[in-house]
């Protein structure tokens, strides 16, 4: 299973060692939303990121919903992850 992702911002890429706003991770089996947040902090730490608190920086959005209220659901096959800034307004 294919999951893209969308970064908001090419800082934000950078924090998460994304090289382009767009990039897909691939999951074998029945993953959960949690896994994918499983990866993301896996890719915070090692792009020398190490404060477990930096997560609550981003907002991670699939659907219109954010991960972290759906985390224990199957992952649905047609996911689009948005991840921006927790503070981004309009």
């Amino acid at each position: 299973m294919e999951v893209r992702v969308r970064y908001l911002s090419r800082e934000i890429a950078r924090s998460f060692g994304s090289s382009g706003k767009v990039e897909t991770i691939h999951f074998s089996g029945n993953a959960k939303y949690e896994d994918i947040l499983g990866i993301f902090k896996e890719k915070l730490k090692r792009h020398g990121e190490v404060d477990e608190k930096l997560m609550d920086t981003f907002v991670f959005i699939c659907g219109g919903r954010t991960l972290l209220t759906i985390k224990d659901e199957v992952l649905n096959s047609d996911c689009d992850v948005l991840v921006g800034y927790a503070d981004t307004g309009g």
